[in-house]
């Protein structure tokens, strides 16, 4: 008997010792695409002619996405609205492991930011959210997503953009969106929306303030669910953690986020430094104990928009020295394995990257650059597609 008892605990104490580790499945992985590099009947419309502008000079020449042409040292060319070239960008994006885009859907303007739509007009007016900001084809990407023999490799999204949310005309453009059989949803079939840009002035234009905007979407919401769908699942997107948590719980939405993390100096700082930043955005909506959905910023550099100011935008030298391939790794590694450590907080199991093709607002954008090439797609592919969490069980 007390040889039994002996080798009991000999083997007790070897098991302690050790954890066992059970493979999961993975959160899935969403990436923001802002989309304004097209041309409108052979023109470049207000924003993408800011885009235009601001990339043209030589030493911003290198984040030109793949498509692009440099015609000089002070002088570039991009379309991207041609099938072939989203047909590819859908196979990069599949290649890294991406399983959904979050397209932007900002309001269709006519020449002259013409529109019928008071919410649209005022969200590009002097003063207001966007000033300036008239994309005359702001769909082109989703459209042609959609129209992609490759569609089925990866699933899309919608962001909401300001007042225009509103809209019971977009409204119902949005239900139609969330019906596609490849909109992502999450938490058992709900339909996933992301909404941004939507300050107090944005509220007072929505429907005169905070609770009344909730009105609006607590309708948006039984709208969808009348049309056949699941409760969307909602978040709400602010810089600041405390600040979005507390919109977010007057609007009703379903958690948080953020869009992305400006900071950094005109010197530059390095990227450890954001990814940090990141972690601590993670950490204090976990503490808040309101669902967030963690975003991985691949970095933040607006010095051409600084250099060539636009009417929409109004943003400093300030930025993180560009990402190295290891870097994006570390930080993506960091923000699945956080999301899986906090199932309760991140409930939709879900991580998005901020940006695919903000070029002109981020030196390190995911898609394949003429000074990049695929170095970060190359980064994610080794780490995405492979991903488990893992649940780790102490004995």
């Amino acid at each position: 008997i007390m040889r039994a008892i002996s080798c009991l605990v000999v083997c007790l104490s070897y098991l302690v010792s050790y954890t066992l580790s059970t493979p999961n499945v993975k959160p899935s992985v969403g990436i923001i695409r802002w989309d304004a590099w097209n041309q409108v009947d052979g023109k470049y419309d207000a924003v993408s002619y800011c885009v235009q502008i601001a990339l043209a000079p030589a030493k911003y020449q290198y984040r030109l996405p793949f498509y692009a042409q440099v015609l000089s040292p002070t002088n570039i060319s991009f379309n991207a609205n041609v099938q072939s070239i989203m047909d590819q960008e859908i196979l990069y994006a599949a290649h890294a492991g991406i399983n959904y885009w979050i397209f932007d859907t900002y309001c269709q303007y006519g020449p002259n930011c013409a529109t019928s739509s008071p919410f649209c007009h005022q969200y590009c007016q002097p003063g207001q959210t966007s000033e300036g900001y008239c994309p005359q084809y702001p769909t082109y990407g989703r459209d042609l997503y959609l129209k992609s023999p490759y569609v089925d490799k990866l699933n899309f999204t919608i962001m909401l953009l300001g007042s225009p949310a509103c809209d019971k005309d977009m409204q119902q453009d949005y239900i139609a969106t969330m019906k596609n059989p490849h909109y992502h949803t999450v938490m058992g079939g709900r339909p996933l929306v992301y909404m941004f840009q939507f300050s107090s002035g944005e509220a007072n234009a929505c429907a005169g303030g905070w609770n009344q905007s909730r009105v609006v979407f607590d309708n948006f919401r039984k709208m969808a669910i009348a049309a056949g769908l699941s409760n969307p699942y909602m978040v709400l997107m602010d810089f600041n953690v405390d600040t979005v948590k507390s919109h977010a719980q007057i609007l009703g939405f379903d958690a948080i986020s953020t869009y992305a993390l400006p900071g950094g100096t005109p010197q530059g700082v390095p990227m450890s430094q954001q990814t940090g930043a990141a972690q601590s955005w993670w950490q204090q909506a976990a503490n808040s104990q309101f669902p967030f959905v963690p975003l991985a910023p691949t970095g933040w550099d607006p010095r051409p928009r600084s250099d060539h100011p636009c009417p929409c935008v109004n943003e400093g030298p300030e930025h993180f020295v560009q990402a190295t391939g290891a870097e994006l790794s570390q930080l993506i590694s960091s923000a699945l394995d956080f999301t899986c450590a906090h199932p309760s907080g991140v409930e939709a199991q879900t991580v998005i990257i901020y940006a695919w093709n903000e070029s002109s607002e981020n030196g390190a954008a995911i898609v394949p650059s003429l000074g990049n090439n695929t170095m970060y797609i190359d980064a994610l592919a080794k780490i995405v597609p492979n991903y488990k969490c893992t649940v780790y069980i102490s004995i």
